[in-house]
């Protein structure tokens, strides 16, 4: 009973840990897309072209599809995207608000210069960046409460079965 009291709780544990991977990995996303939009000034569906190209697992598939949508069948970016990030975030970890930071993403870009769009996505970073920090001081906090009230309860109920 102990082992599997602690056992549940580490999978609590480490299921806020993956949530803050998740956030670490968009983070890295809008980052990239910065990149390539600033520097590179490719437009938005190219950067998303090269991200799927360059390892971004969780998101690949989604922003390959994004480009060939765009670009070759001529259909609306915004859409596309909502659709898109909507079928990938269907499953994770993250909270509503996180979600619709994403699948807003195109609400704050508009057709603006690629410095304008690079302003946007700071704007996007910094509230990425807040909840990654917010989440990191949680993670640190409770999880030594998690494992502890997990062996805890474990415990008594051992003493309670006995």
């Amino acid at each position: 009973m102990i082992i599997g009291a602690a056992g549940f709780a580490q999978s609590i544990c480490l299921e806020k840990k993956r949530h803050l991977e998740i956030l670490k990995q968009i983070r890295s996303v809008f980052e990239n897309m910065k990149y390539y939009i600033a520097y590179q000034k490719a437009t938005v569906p190219e950067a998303l072209w090269k991200l799927s190209h360059r390892g971004e697992k969780f998101f690949a598939d989604a922003f390959e599809e994004i480009y060939k949508r765009v670009y070759e069948e001529g259909e609306s970016f915004p859409m596309i995207w909502k659709q898109q990030m909507e079928k990938v975030l269907e499953k994770s970890l993250l909270t509503g608000e996180e979600k619709s930071m994403v699948l807003n993403f195109p609400c704050c870009l508009g057709f603006m210069e690629e410095n304008a769009q690079a302003g946007a996505l700071d704007e996007l970073l910094r509230e990425f960046d807040r909840r990654i920090e917010e989440i990191s001081a949680e993670l640190k906090s409770k999880n030594k409460m998690i494992m502890s009230l997990g062996v805890a309860a474990g415990i008594l109920i051992s003493i309670l079965l006995l």
